[in-house]
Formats: C-alpha cells, sequence, structure tokens
C-alpha cells in the first residue's frame, strides 16, 4: 500500500513539473511539442496557430487614395495609378531571421501618399486626362503627359522591371529618315530640337546622351536638294537637363519642312500631301503641324486638305520659342511612290483609294463613282482636256475638240493655273467622267476624279513611257481609275520643227538621256509641244467609252 501510495506522489509531482514547463516554454519550444508524433492531424489542424508567413494581410478599409509613387519609381509608372482604387495601404513581404537561424516572411504595410487632391497648383482643365495618374517627384505637375497611354506600360516592362524605350528611327528607307517620338516629348523648334524625357532610373549608359538627326522631307536622296532644310535633332534627356513646358498638348505633332520641288504641282502632292496623309491620317485631325522651312503659299494653297488633317493651327517650327510638349511626335514624313499609299506600309493600312476619297471629302466633292454608260443611252460622258500654256500644249486643240465631241463626248477645257483655288478646279475634275492630256503636273488633278474614270496620258516624244505609267499609270489604277497612254510619233511632235529627222534627239533618245536629267528634259519636256493626229489616236477615244459602258 506504501508502495502505490509513493507511485501516485511521483506521478502527481511529474504531472505538474510537466504543466509547470508547458505554460513557461517560450513560442518556439511549445511548436515542437506540438509537432511531437503523439498529436493527431486533427488536433494540429484545429490549434495550430498561423504563422506569419501564412497570414493575410490586413487591408484597411478607409477611403480610397493614390499613391504618390517615390523618386526612385521609374518614369513609365506616371501613366498607370501604383496601386488599385480600392486600396489605400500597399502590403509587401520582408524576410527576417528567427532565434534558431531560419528565416520567415512577415507582412509590411505601408501607408499610402497624398492624394491628388493635395497637389499645390492644378493642372489646367483643357489639359486634364481622361483618368487621374500619379506625380512624380521627379517631375512638375505641368509635365504630366496630357493623355494616359495605357499599352506603353505593357511595352515598357519585362519580368517586373520597367525599361526606356528609345526612340525609334527609320533611316533606311532612300526617299525619307523618320523619329517617332512617345511619352513626354518635349519641342523647341527655335533651337531645332526635340527631346525624349527619362527618368534617371531609366536614363541608362545604352540611351545616354544618344541624339539622332532627321532633315523632315522626303527627297532624302537629293542630296544637294536637301541641303537647305535643317536638321532636327532628336535626344534623350533626363528631366533634369531638358528646359519647362510653356505648352501643354493633347495632340500628337509632325515635324516636316516644305520647299524643294514644291510650287510645282505634281511635286505638292508627291512631296507633301500624300506623304502627310500617309503620316498623319491615323490621329484623326487629333495632331498638330509645325512647319520648317514654312511656305506661307502652300499652307494657303492647300488649306482645304491641312484642314482635314489636322484640328489644329500650324506652327512656324523655325520660329517657334516656346517648349510645346506632347504625348507623341512624328519628325519626317513616310512616302511610299509617288501618289500611292501602299496599305501593307502604311498605319491602319489605308490605301490610295482612301486618299482618293480623303481628297474628295476635303472639298466636298459630289460625285464619288461615274455613272455607267447604257447601251443607246443619250447621256454624253463628259471629256476635260487638260490645257498648258507653254510646253507640252495640244497646238490642235481647235481641230480636234469638234471630232471628239462626234465620237460622243461633251468637251471641256481645264487649264490648272498656279494661282487657282484648288477646291474650284477639283470640282471641274470631279464632274468629268474622262480627263486627258500631255504628260504634266496638271495630270496630278486625276485624284479629284470619281472612281472608274478614265484617265489618257499623251506621251510625248523622247522615250518617256515608263515615266508617265510610273507617275500618273499606276497611281490613277492604285485609286480605282481606268488608265490608257498614248505615244506620239515622230510626226506629231514640234520636235521636228527644231531638228533634223536624223537627228539624235529621234534617232537615239538614249543618248541625250545620258547627257543628264537637265539637257534631256529640256529638250523633249521644255521644248515640246504636240499636234495631235485624229485618226492616230481615236481608237484610244473608242476605248474609252468601251471602259464607261463596262
Amino acid at each position: 500500500m506504501k508502495g502505490v501510495r509513493t507511485n501516485y506522489v511521483v506521478i502527481m509531482s511529474s504531472c505538474f513539473i510537466f504543466l509547470l514547463v508547458y505554460f513557461s516554454t517560450p513560442d518556439q519550444f511549445v511548436n515542437r511539442l506540438r509537432s511531437f508524433p503523439f498529436s493527431t492531424a486533427k488536433d494540429d489542424k484545429a490549434t495550430r496557430e498561423p504563422s506569419l508567413a501564412t497570414q493575410t494581410p490586413v487591408q484597411n478599409q478607409s477611403k480610397p487614395s493614390i499613391q504618390t509613387p517615390s523618386p526612385e519609381t521609374p518614369a513609365q509608372e506616371q501613366y498607370v495609378p501604383s496601386i488599385p482604387n480600392t486600396q489605400k495601404k500597399e502590403t509587401t513581404v520582408e524576410e527576417f531571421e528567427t532565434s534558431n537561424g531560419t528565416t520567415e516572411e512577415r507582412p509590411v504595410i505601408q501607408q499610402a501618399g497624398p492624394s491628388l487632391e493635395e497637389e499645390k497648383e492644378p493642372v489646367q482643365e483643357q489639359f486634364l486626362p481622361s483618368v487621374q495618374v500619379p506625380q512624380d517627384d521627379f517631375i512638375p505637375e505641368q509635365f504630366q503627359p496630357s493623355v494616359p497611354i495605357p499599352q506603353k506600360q505593357e511595352q515598357l516592362v519585362a519580368d517586373g522591371v520597367k525599361l526606356f524605350k528609345k526612340p525609334p528611327c527609320d533611316f533606311s528607307d532612300m526617299q525619307f529618315d523618320l523619329c517617332d517620338v512617345e511619352g513626354d516629348v518635349r519641342v523647341h523648334g527655335k533651337s531645332s530640337s526635340v527631346f525624349s524625357v527619362t527618368s534617371l532610373e531609366n536614363y541608362n549608359s545604352e540611351a545616354n546622351n544618344e541624339t539622332w538627326s532627321v532633315r523632315p522631307h522626303p527627297r532624302k536622296y537629293a542630296a544637294e536638294l536637301m541641303a537647305q532644310f535643317r536638321e532636327v535633332q532628336i535626344k534623350v534627356a533626363d528631366y533634369a537637363q531638358v528646359p519647362n513646358c510653356d505648352v501643354i498638348h493633347n495632340s500628337a505633332a509632325v515635324i516636316f519642312a516644305t520647299g524643294g520641288f514644291n510650287g510645282n504641282y505634281f511635286h505638292d502632292f508627291t512631296d507633301l500631301i500624300v506623304p502627310l496623309f500617309i503620316t498623319s491620317y491615323q490621329f484623326k485631325g487629333e495632331v498638330q503641324f509645325l512647319v520648317s522651312n514654312a511656305q506661307v503659299w502652300f499652307v494657303l494653297k492647300y488649306t482645304g486638305l491641312l484642314r482635314k488633317l489636322s484640328n489644329y493651327e500650324i506652327l512656324d517650327f523655325d520660329k517657334e520659342e516656346r517648349i510645346h510638349c506632347y504625348p507623341r511626335v512624328i519628325v519626317g514624313l513616310s512616302k511610299h511612290k509617288d501618289l500611292i499609299v501602299e496599305p501593307s506600309r502604311a498605319p491602319n493600312h489605308i490605301s490610295t483609294v482612301e486618299f482618293g476619297h480623303f481628297a474628295k471629302m476635303a472639298y466636298s466633292l459630289e460625285r464619288n463613282t461615274t455613272t455607267k454608260l447604257g447601251e443607246g443611252s443619250a447621256k454624253k460622258p463628259r471629256l476635260l482636256i487638260m490645257a498648258r500654256n507653254h510646253s507640252r500644249a495640244l497646238m490642235n486643240r481647235e481641230e480636234i475638240v469638234p471630232l471628239i465631241e462626234a465620237l460622243g463626248f461633251e468637251v471641256v477645257i481645264g487649264n490648272a493655273l498656279f494661282s487657282m483655288e484648288v477646291g474650284e478646279f477639283a470640282r471641274l475634275v470631279n464632274s468629268a467622267d474622262v480627263m486627258m492630256g500631255v504628260h504634266g503636273a496638271g495630270l496630278t488633278n486625276f485624284v479629284f476624279l470619281p472612281t472608274n474614270a478614265v484617265l489618257i496620258q499623251i506621251v510625248p516624244l523622247g522615250n518617256y513611257e515608263r515615266t508617265c505609267q510610273y507617275d500618273f499609270g499606276e497611281p490613277a489604277v492604285d485609286m480605282g481609275l481606268q488608265y490608257l497612254q498614248y505615244s506620239i510619233s515622230e510626226e506629231e511632235s514640234t520636235l521636228t520643227d527644231l531638228y533634223p529627222i536624223n537627228h539624235p534627239v529621234f534617232r537615239n533618245p538614249e543618248s541625250i538621256h545620258r547627257q543628264g536629267w537637265q539637257t534631256a528634259n529640256g529638250i523633249y519636256l521644255g521644248k515640246q509641244n504636240v499636234r495631235l493626229n485624229f485618226t492616230r489616236f481615236r481608237p484610244i477615244l473608242e476605248k474609252t467609252l468601251d471602259l464607261l459602258r463596262q
């Protein structure tokens, strides 16, 4: 009995000591005891306290605000809020070392920065973005982009690291150089400078101090001609190195130069109007033109077309002293072929047909397509003869007009004088079903013809067939017109009045062309007129009637 009593005392003492140790042991030791093999999975699940690494972060339910990025935030964060609108605190996870040498994770709750309502100077109302954007300590308020560019954030993020996107420049084309700069872009016309702004964090050695030079006119291969245009310098720069904005724009901008061969109607379209359409039509009017080497006459003459491409005033780039800030600036003009827009190379895959629609829309022209002629129809198709006052004139026009009318055409004469308002002549062209004339700049007006109309080009003597096809034939077909080409004979050329029939001008035109462009064009384009042989030309007119009936 004594032994039993002794065992009872020992057992009770052991239990008391175990309980004393249990309730005085550090949490670390308790956890080890709890994981002792005698505890069941059910008991473990029911009694285990969650560790710091598995705790759910506490969300603050107070009024949300947008966090202000720190100076270490890359410049690209200015485009999107740094945290969702439903969250005021930002939770991160931080590793710490426990007393036993292992590592655990603890959430660190960071307070959000001040809301946008606390900023000192609000952005002017007309420049407010469509969504609020966080302010960057490196960027004064007025330098914030006027329009957010959400897709840019995706383009500049790789594996969670934000990168600076270098301005994409194309120097590979033989006709033009072009740089397309996005983000915070600042333009100073007087110094011919464009700044692509980035932050110190994104200003790496690869992009540091890089500069690109562009002469913004699409005749790059003509070196002597291009020398007259100022170079525009595109520079990558840090915020601390660039001037402050004087004017902030919501729109994009295109910088280009007038001059060169402008003043010739053909070159006005091939070198500027069509390239401007290719480059800027994508913006649907939300683009401003900054013109270097500005020709006032050009702006006045083509106001109808320019106003349909841009909703804003045109700036004289060379004289502009203010700093203009844009979300996107294109320096230079994209050009494909003369009077042709190639969908595979054009923004939004626009085409020459769309340029034709645009040109007619700019002057509110009524006819988009010709009226198909039926068999025995009393309607006479209108044929417009393009008159010329100097070289390549139709010398026997009064003689051939009655013969053309006898075939069933209504004939009108048009003379596209330089001083004539473009819209006025465009309406005359648009009223015609057929336009014919000797090779020359006036044929450029075919852009105003209705679809399915017929263009007849008379090729002067001197092996200009390929040139005529390239300049007007291919663009006309690309615009949805019918095209016919007629090469005159030696007897139809007035050069027979100036040179003997056995002269190289007739017998060996290639030898004349080898003497240079100025010599050949001076003879064949500068001294030559046409006396049309109607008997020889008549099949062309008969073919024209067939095309209008189809």
